[in-house]
């Protein structure tokens, strides 16, 4: 299987404190503490609350773990416990009292008990470094991609793809990305929902239920809290249409990594958007056509993929390009025209940026549009600049091997 080195590996190395990573099911957590963090001893708690040592794959009960724990941190060593919190709030008050010396690293794939251990009255409050694990960021996925000299478009939907780390183990270089990420979803229909969906499995049914109510909106195209608050309510997931009442909940699924929200320019308006590939396409595909309740063939999931893939390289690219050049992101929405980015310096727009995933574009109309703002940049991003006619001197044509 591929390795995709994470970039932010070498600075949770350079933390002192002791760690708490934590993220949804399949992001990468246990891999990067195995493989990159070092460590003296490994647990991981199982969900009947037995404990599994990593040196010698022996069950251990709690009380073992305990003074393992006091002894290797008196020692100076490093211990990482994975699905802490499975061993409740007697595990807070141990660590309350355990002496700081060592280091200790929490591993978790739960939001609610994760947050209620450390919740403002938490004897623990303060003693770690709270490192969120997202899927991997596509610098980095395009970094590891690069060297099998994929042709520019196959390159760029490829390494958004693997930002996806379920996806990894789908790798063949030869294979168009479409294709791969159908093979995904047509075997993955149970899996997808439930990296997310086991997040919030020990909050009540009917909280679940509104998180996945958000998440099918999002996908759907109800991208404001609003839009959101409606579509929800007309499913009788919450008793009023009332955006206030899930503001807890959006604030939630971005905290977990699951979601993001970004500001619309010049509006006091945010647009919420999935973070994960993945999840966004077997949402969108359930929404419209009702994947999961159907016997699914690869054909149909890559025609459906074909339809959302140029709205999900849209908004990798604006993500990509603000952080690559170090401008905040957002999006313009005016009456009468669109534009897929405006990145800002100081809240003054430095980019203007629209995003075509093919090769016959509209010059004319595409430069008339972003000439609407006032940027110092205009881009057009386009899958291989090279195959783009007569442009507007005013204009810049790009694709990915620019930024890379």
């Amino acid at each position: 299987m591929m390795i995709i080195q994470r970039s932010e590996i070498n600075e949770i190395k350079k933390i002192k404190k002791w760690l708490l990573i934590y993220g949804r099911r399949k992001t990468g957590k246990t891999f990067l503490v195995q493989n990159f963090l070092n460590y003296d001893e490994y647990f991981f708690v199982k969900r009947d609350k037995t404990i599994i040592s990593e040196k010698d794959q022996k069950e251990i009960n709690y009380e073992t773990l305990t003074t393992l724990i006091e002894r290797g941190v008196s020692n100076g060593n490093t211990i990482a416990i994975d699905e802490f919190h499975r061993l409740g709030e007697d595990f807070s008050d141990f660590l309350h009292y355990t002496e700081k010396k060592g280091k200790i690293i929490l591993i978790s794939s739960t939001l609610y008990l994760s947050k209620k251990m450390f919740a403002s009255k938490s004897p623990v409050l303060g003693f770690f470094a709270e490192i969120p694990i997202a899927i991997i960021d596509l610098e980095d996925t395009l970094k590891a991609l690069k060297k099998f000299n994929m042709d520019k478009k196959r390159l760029l939907e490829m390494a958004i793809l693997f930002k996806e780390p379920l996806a990894i183990e789908y790798f063949d270089k030869k294979e168009d990305p479409r294709k791969t990420i159908a093979k995904i979803i047509t075997y993955s229909t149970k899996t997808i929902p439930a990296l997310i969906g086991e997040i919030f499995t020990e909050e009540e049914r009917s909280i679940s239920a509104i998180y996945e109510g958000v998440l099918r909106a999002i996908a759907n195209g109800k991208t404001v809290s609003g839009e959101i608050s409606s579509y929800l309510f007309s499913r009788k997931a919450i008793k009023k249409d009332d955006p206030s009442l899930i503001q807890q909940y959006l604030k939630n699924l971005m905290e977990f990594g699951i979601i993001k929200r970004i500001k619309v320019y010049q509006r006091k308006k945010l647009v919420y958007k999935h973070v994960s590939p993945l999840a966004r396409i077997f949402y969108y595909a359930d929404e419209k056509y009702n994947i999961s309740e159907r016997n699914l063939n690869e054909k149909e999931i890559k025609r459906i993929v074909d339809e959302i893939m140029p709205r999900i390289v849209e908004d990798n690219v604006r993500e990509f390009l603000s952080e690559r050049l170090g401008l905040e992101e957002t999006v313009v929405q005016a009456k009468d025209f669109d534009v897929d980015g405006c990145l800002l310096k100081f809240k003054k727009p430095e980019v203007a940026l629209e995003v075509k995933w093919r090769q016959k574009v509209n010059i004319n109309e595409i430069s008339k549009n972003l000439k609407k703002v006032n940027a110092k940049r205009h881009l057009l991003f386009v899958p291989d600049k090279r195959k783009i006619g007569v442009i507007d001197k005013n204009l810049e044509v790009v694709d990915i091997l620019d930024f890379i």
